[in-house]
């Protein structure tokens, strides 16, 4: 178990030592040098709930920017453009966001655009045809969503209403709806549970793909699983205004994943990027290596960097954080909810706060007393 340092004490040695820090390279060189070691933000449940950001934020934020500390983002959400996410995300914080900072659950999935260029993917999630936007821009060719199925084909999902969309889809949204399914792929949550599922299930059981086909009894439960998929979030629950935490990606994988075993007998088999799977760390250290270069010590060789990763879910942002050898920091304004001091008994944190700003002052706390003990 940690031991937490008591938030008051922290705050002031923090302070204290952040101060000197600043004032002895003000007086020496006029500038404070890049600091060596970066921080990693989670966002839902640390920086913002729901649609309100946390008064921490920006607190946290100007300290970081006073010490000249590298920082970007990394979140399972998702469902825009890197581009247009981190516009939006600036203007909800106030602060101006790059978006070489921000990486979202989907973003290591561009990976996947060289192996399925040319192929008929069925991209799930987001609202209206955001996540058909996201997976042209990463350079898909053939896209088809499930709100186009149900379009194309009314009574693919009866409880689910189609009259919702305020302007039609344009013509060539619904060019690939009798085109066979080669690959699903979920960008983002759903938003019709019932009709992302139905369109899902029918492409995984369907005679190659077709959407209006499907396996025979016998070929259900004797042949195997031939349509890729993938997830970019394995988040059960994410946190928001409510007081208990809210299904996400994870939860509707879950529910996929029943619905698939009991129809064919067979495992539904899928591969899972963002956090905390390795990939999506592994992405992020390439983005903090183009964001501030590792630096180099007077023997010439690199200097190790160390990465605080701060984080809200204890299955998701702390253990990713932990696997991959970053320092975690986790929050109790989001997913952990702790009835006391204690950390989390599965995935224990390097150490627990109670929000973003004192996650940050400890941060350089440490930094500092590492450099310049005392």
């Amino acid at each position: 178990m940690i031991k937490r340092t008591p938030l008051r004490t922290l705050a002031t040695v923090t302070a204290f030592r952040t101060r000197t820090y600043i004032r002895a390279f003000h007086a020496e060189t006029k500038v404070i040098p890049q600091a060596h070691y970066n921080v990693v933000f989670d966002i839902d449940g640390v920086l913002i709930k729901g649609k309100q950001v946390l008064p921490q934020t920006h607190r946290a934020l100007s300290l970081l920017k006073a010490n000249n500390v590298p920082y970007i983002f990394l979140t399972n959400g998702g469902g825009l453009k890197e581009t247009d996410k981190a516009a939006q995300l600036s203007k909800k914080i106030g602060a101006h966001i790059a978006p070489e900072q921000l990486i979202l659950s989907h973003s290591p999935m561009r990976a996947l655009a060289q192996k399925y260029e040319h192929k008929n993917v069925l991209v799930v999630g987001g609202n209206g045809s955001d996540c058909r936007q996201v997976a042209e821009y990463y350079g898909l060719k053939h896209v088809v969503t499930p709100e186009e199925v149900h379009v194309a084909f009314p009574y693919v999902c009866p409880s689910s209403a189609i009259e919702a969309r305020e302007i039609p889809l344009p013509e060539k949204y619904l060019q690939n709806v009798n085109r066979p399914v080669e690959a699903i792929m979920v960008f983002h949550d759903s938003v019709d549970w019932g009709r992302d599922l139905q369109v899902m299930l029918d492409a995984l059981v369907s005679v190659d793909g077709y959407l209006n086909t499907v396996k025979s009894q016998a070929e259900l439960h004797t042949t195997k699983q031939s349509v890729p998929l993938y997830f970019s979030n394995s988040d059960l629950v994410w946190s928001n205004e409510h007081p208990n935490p809210r299904f996400a990606q994870g939860t509707f994988r879950t529910c996929l994943e029943r619905i698939y075993q009991d129809m064919t007998g067979h495992k539904l088999e899928y591969t899972l990027f963002g956090k905390p799977m390795r990939p999506t760390y592994q992405y992020a250290e390439s983005v903090l290596n183009n964001l501030a270069p590792i630096h180099i010590g007077p023997n010439g060789m690199p200097k190790p960097r160390t990465v605080y990763a701060i984080g809200d879910n204890p299955y998701a942002d702390i253990a990713g954080a932990n696997a991959y050898g970053w320092k975690s920091v986790l929050v109790r304004t989001g997913v952990f909810k702790p009835e006391g001091d204690e950390n989390h008994h599965i995935h224990p944190a390097t150490t627990v706060v109670d929000d973003v700003e004192d996650a940050v002052r400890w941060i350089i706390s440490t930094e500092i007393r590492k450099e310049h003990p005392f």
